[in-house]
């Protein structure tokens, strides 16, 4: 199955200069829970801010890197085609997309499930998304102050 996972702002804010515009213990807690183990498909830049903050890659997950370059890093598969990918190995495994910008964008129709933390406040970024979850059902949600942890699945 293919699933993604993102966080956005009640403007639809999703970053800030290729980071998190917020700090969020259990937005972050739940990232982890729900990817854990999983393979992870990210952007290179998403890759890169992930180094950057961590010094290494996400820990016990499989970083997938969809790049139009020639990146490379240790350990870490490279593809040049996410979409390609995507519908290759949809049966043969799970996978997580987890941003930036530019793969939700090119990928979230193709997910079975999305997980979308909706915050409901404002932050300081430049980085939005706008789409269209009509093709999705609300299927959960649960309230943590601010935080509204989604669970859309394809219609």
């Amino acid at each position: 199955m293919i699933y993604a996972i993102f966080a956005i702002d009640k403007d639809n804010l999703f970053g800030k200069k290729n980071s998190l515009p917020w700090h969020y213990p259990e937005d972050l807690k739940y990232f982890k829970e729900k990817t854990l183990c999983k393979n992870c498909i990210m952007g290179e830049a998403t890759f890169k801010s992930i180094l950057e903050m961590n010094g290494h890659p996400l820990p016990k997950r499989t970083s997938i890197i969809a790049t139009l370059t020639d990146y490379t890093y240790e350990g870490v598969k490279v593809i040049h085609d996410v979409v390609k990918f995507i519908n290759d190995n949809r049966e043969l495994d799970d996978y997580y997309i987890i941003g930036g910008k530019g793969i939700i964008e090119l990928t979230y129709k193709l997910c079975d499930v999305i997980y979308l933390t909706y915050i409901d406040e404002s932050h300081d970024g430049d980085i939005y998304l706008n789409l269209d979850l009509s093709g999705f059902k609300l299927e959960e949600e649960v309230q943590k102050g601010v935080l509204y942890f989604r669970k859309y699945v394809k219609k």
